[in-house]
Order: C-alpha cells, then structure tokens, then sequence
C-alpha cells in the first residue's frame, strides 16, 4: 500500500487511525472544557482594519456573537449602522460546506466590491462582485481562480487580478485586466517562474507593475504596449513598494539584509545609480510603505515587535504612531495573528488614513484608525480581553555556531518559574516570516492554566532581516532545527521546565520543524503537535502548490545537489528506531499545500520504529484546508492538540 497516494487503502487506513486519534483526544481531562474557553477567545480574534472608499468605511464585523465567522460590512458615513455585503456563515448553510472569506477589495469610489470565497480549505478562488448601494451581486461572470486580491483602476471602472493555472501538472499565473460590465477578454501571459503574482497599479493608472514572491519580494516586470517588460528584473535582492507619480518608493535588502528606502525612476528602475536613497540601513527590518498624500507611511519591525513611523516625501522623519504597545499589526481581512509576512501589509492605507489590527501578549486584537493630518489615533474596535497579570520577557541562548538566538517567555504574573513548568514552545522559522509577540486565543488559555508559553525567533524567519531569514533556508535549514534545540536546552539548563514538561508545537513550515524535531531530538520533549507539516522534502514535486511554494525555500529534489541536502533533513527520511515522545500529527483533509499525505507517510514510518509505548496520532479534519475554518472548527483543533500537550506535561486545565 502507498500512502503516498489518495487509494481507496490509504484512506481505509487513515480512517482507522483518524478515529482511533478522535477517541483519544476526546477522552483527554478538560478537553470540552478547553474547547468551550478557546471558542470564547477566538470569538475575540475576528478583527480587520477599516478600509475607506469615498465616503464609506467597509470592514469585517461580528454581528451575532454565536457565528462562525465575521462578515464583511459597509459602512456609508463612519457614524451609520453597518449594512451586510458578504456573510460566510449564510454561504456556508446555503451551501452545506464551510465557506471562508479569502479576501476583498472595494473600488477606490466605493461603489462596488470585489471580494473572494474559498470552500472547505480547497485554495479554489471564487471571485464576486457587489453593488455596494444596492447590495446585490453584479452580473458580470469571472471564473477565474485568482490567487490575490484584485488590483482596482483609479477610475473604478474595473480591475487587474493574476489567476493562478494547472497546466501540464505545473501552476503558471496569468493576468486579466477585467472592465465592470464588459465579457472578460483573453489574459496576458505573466513571465515565467513568477509565485503569486499580483498587479500593482498606480494611482494615475499609468503604470501597471508586477509585485511577486511568497518569500523575497520582487518588482520585475511592467506592462508596456500589451506585455511585461524588464522593471527592476535582474536588480539584486528584494524589492517591494507603490508607485508615486513616474517613481517607485521602494524597501530594497542588496547590501542591506534590514531594507533601506528608496526612491526609483520608473525609467531607469535598473541603474541603481540613478535611485535615491530616503532612509539608509537602520537597526529596524523595514516592512512595508505606502504614499499617503503628501506623507510617507513606514512600517517595520524593531526587537520583532512592529513599529509605523510617518515621513516627509524625501525620507525625514516627521512623526511615530503611539501604538498600544509592543505586538503585532496587520492589515490581513481576516484575524491578526503573530505572523507578519512579508507580503501582508502591516496596515491598510485610506484618505488621509492608515488603520490596521493590533495585539500583543495580553491583550486580544483591536482596530485603529490613524489620522495623519491630526496625528490621532482612534479606537474602531477595542480589545474584547486584556489578561491582567501577564509577564513577558525575553531569553536567548547562544547556538553552537555563535548565533544569538532569543525567545519570549510569557507566563502569569506571581508563577514562580524557578522550578520546573509545564511549558510549551511554539516556532515557525520559515518563508522569510516574523513571528511577533501577540495575542493567540490558543495559547492564551495555555498561560491562563498556569503554564509557560515559549514564542521561539529562529533562523528562517524575518525577525531580524532577510539574512536571518537565509540562514535558516536550502542547505542551511538545519539552523533552524538547532535554533530549536539551543532555546529548548537553555529552558531545560536554567531550570524553567525539563524534557518531561517541554511540549512543541509546530504549523506547516513550523510543522516541519516539529518533524525535524521529533526524529533529532526524540529525547528533549514531552510531548510533540506537528500541525498541517510538511514532512517528506524529496517528494515536494509530487503536489504543483507545494512544489512552487517549497522549492525555493528548501531546495528542489529534481535536482541532485539540492536532493542531497533536503534528505540530510527530510523527517520521512529520517525516521530510525527510537522512543518516541507522545506525538499528535494534524492535516487537513483538502489541503493544497501541505497534504495529508505527508502526515500519513511519517505517522506510519513512526509507528514502526516506535520502541518504547508513547502514542503516535494521526488527526485529519476533513472539509478543512491549511487551516481550520470559522470558530466551531478552529477551536475543536485547538483543544485537540492543547489537551494533548497538557496531558504529557501535567498541565492541569
């Protein structure tokens, strides 16, 4: 039997194992209970920035408390009571399965949205349409599955979207410039090798570029008489910004692993000689920027907490937004979470305005709005939950190559950690991906119960700039998994927890790190939650999604160098006879990116190596994707593996 592939065997044996692990899970002490107490949390999550169009504010809300997800509202005046566009919740009873709102985008005059839904964690886009006055759908017919939100022209009057393709078992993206009203005309290749394309138009609309990467950003390519040519294509390094009048305003890394701004003549985009540099190199990991009016706003991160800053049109500094405190912002539609991505702004940019999602450690998601002409920040929405008596603080720990690795440690104030805890450490270190300190419904009930949460910065991640990411990427991969340990080591040595107490929890990139870490270092964990992983590096092509994303960050094993290292690594292939700690594996039954399959194949090499009597669990979800959809499906996966963790620990929830 090959577990490889969706058999009518294989998924008789995944059945068996998925029920033996819901048994399992569902007779864990507090596990009801846990579920209950994270529903109530995640309730608390469902936030996004304010969007302003014209005169109207559009934003997702919570109008029932009992839902399962936010919907998208509009708003005609900032005073007036919202008006529902989009409800997730009545999409999903209408049509039997999970609904998820993937994104939207309101017309710059705010008559029209444009807005995508994703069915049962599929990753198949559906695009729509709204009238917003009226609030009903327009006709026009788009069928393509687009792969980012759509990019409007200034006049309204339509949009540039990329669609993503399957074409001889490989993705490839194509471009569409849609008109409101009209039939959708043919697409324009985009250039080859591109992942997740999106159109970035100007605000005159005479320029259409092509912002690209899920890792490093990139501004290659203009469209110029019908096809893209060179922007900053062959530049090196990374390159993300908007356009203001004939210049880009531009974060670029080349010699410069924190970003520096510039400024760059569209016409000259590739003689770097001809650029101007507005803010050099600083200790910040610059983020992202935008032109608001006659103000530059920019967002970085700074000790891998987030920081926004306003600027003249040359680069002096001209003022700081006052936020909360230190966290996470975020302008993803959907909640605020700790990772900052480097191609999710860190705030929505309006007239006159930027509002954007913020947490931290203690204190749930809230949503701002920030007048730059009266440097007034405004609370739209604010925290449903503030922990009173959370301490966190910061460790580091010196990995054997010299590397300062640091940690966040949050705990209950007065918990006396100078005997051994119950703890817990999360890390993604991956796709160049800060993971900030912030407020996490699942984590939260796990320091509310008297343990210790451990937030992990590996090598990888992007909480200290783009090299900090290569170091943890291709042939250096390892890094990371060492990063892990040396943090996991100083915990154990400075007697917070021991290995019976220290439980890891991981999430696809982060999952294999939980992979990797269960087959290294089978002796420093308690317990170990691989959730949505990738675990089988040499079989990367075998899925297009996973191929396009994994290639780049880990290495492709079509190509024998690079196969070489990705099996000194891979935890399928690395699976030797051991006692195992306690280990729950968790996939999504329709998950593109990080398939089933894998959980199955490392979950069955686990048990026939298993040589002392801890659990291997196998958990599918099924209608669910990479992640788990709306706040009944979330928090039944959170309870599952919080249980579990607390469990082998001895946390008593």
């Amino acid at each position: 039997m090959d577990l490889h592939l969706d058999t009518p065997e294989s998924q008789a044996w995944q059945t068996e194992r998925n029920t033996d692990a819901a048994k399992y899970l569902a007779a864990l002490p507090s596990r009801d209970l846990l579920a209950d107490r994270i529903a109530r949390r995640l309730k608390d999550m469902r936030h996004s920035p304010v969007i302003r169009r014209g005169d109207r504010l559009f934003q997702l809300a919570v109008l029932e408390p009992d839902a399962d997800h936010a919907a998208l509202v509009v708003r005609d005046t900032p005073g007036a009571e919202p008006r529902v566009l989009v409800d997730p919740n009545a999409l999903t009873a209408e049509r039997g399965t999970p609904v998820a709102l993937y994104s939207f985008a309101p017309s710059p005059d705010g008559r029209t949205l444009a807005y995508c839904v994703m069915a049962a964690g599929t990753e198949k886009f559906e695009l729509g349409l709204i009238d917003v006055e009226s609030g009903e759908p327009l006709p026009d017919d788009i069928p393509w599955n687009l792969a980012s939100p759509v990019s409007w022209l200034p006049d309204s009057s339509g949009f540039w979207c990329a669609a993503r393709e399957l074409a001889d078992g490989a993705l490839r993206a194509v471009i569409h410039l849609h008109r409101l009203g009209t039939v959708p005309g043919p697409p324009i290749e985009a250039p080859e090798g591109l992942m997740d394309p999106r159109p970035l138009v100007s605000p005159d609309g005479r320029y259409v570029a092509l912002a690209s990467g899920n890792t490093e950003q990139r501004l290659d390519w203009i469209l110029r008489d019908g096809a893209f040519r060179p922007l900053l294509s062959g530049v090196p390094g990374s390159a993300a910004g908007v356009f203001a009048g004939d210049d880009l305003i531009a974060i670029v890394d080349d010699g410069a692993p924190r970003g520096r701004l510039v400024r760059i003549p569209v016409a000259t985009a590739v003689d770097s000689g001809t650029w101007t540099e507005l803010v050099p190199q600083t200790e910040d990991v610059l983020r992202n920027v935008e032109v608001v009016d006659d103000t530059l706003v920019l967002g970085s991160l700074r000790d891998a907490a987030c920081r926004i800053r306003l600027l003249d049109l040359d680069g002096t500094h001209r003022a700081e937004v006052e936020l909360p405190g230190a966290g996470n912002c975020s302008a993803a539609a959907v909640a605020v979470g700790a990772a900052s991505h480097p191609a999710i702004a860190m705030f929505t940019a309006g007239e006159g305005e930027i509002s954007f999602v913020h947490s931290s450690p203690d204190t749930s998601p809230a949503v701002y709005r920030y007048v730059i002409a009266e440097r007034r920040l405004l609370v739209v929405t604010p925290p449903a939950v503030r922990l009173d008596g959370i301490v966190v603080t910061t460790i580091r720990a010196t990995a054997s190559d010299g590397t300062v690795v640091p940690a966040h440690v949050v705990h209950r104030e007065g918990l006396d950690i100078s005997i051994p805890r119950p703890t817990l450490i999360s890390g993604y270190g991956g796709f160049n991906i800060a993971w900030l300190p912030s407020y996490l419904a699942e984590y939260a009930a796990w320091v509310e119960a008297g343990g210790v949460f451990v937030l992990a910065h590996l090598r990888g991640g992007s909480e200290f700039g783009t090299q900090w990411w290569r170091e943890g990427t291709r042939e250096r991969k390892q890094h990371t998994f060492d990063d892990l340990y040396t943090i996991a080591e100083e915990l154990i040595k400075s007697g917070r927890t021991t290995a019976d107490r220290l439980a890891l929890k991981g999430e696809s990139n982060g999952g294999l790190l939980a992979g990797a870490a269960i087959v290294q270092r089978p002796d420093l964990w308690a317990a170990v939650v691989a959730d949505v992983p990738i675990l089988d590096l040499l079989g990367l092509d075998r899925d297009p999604l996973t191929y396009a994303i994994g290639r780049v960050e880990y290495g492709d094993p079509r190509v024998p160098a690079e196969a070489r290292w990705l099996r000194a690594v891979s935890p399928v292939a690395n699976v030797r006879p051991a006692a195992y700690p306690p280990v729950l594996v968790t996939a999504g039954a329709n998950d593109p990116r990080c398939p089933a399959w894998h959980s199955r194949v490392f979950v069955d090499l686990l048990e026939r190596a298993q040589t002392g009597d801890a659990p291997i669990l196998l958990r599918v979800y099924g209608d669910q994707g990479h992640h788990a959809p709306g706040v009944s499906a979330a928090s039944g996966k959170h309870a599952d593996w919080i249980a579990f963790a607390a469990a082998a620990t001895g946390l008593a929830l």
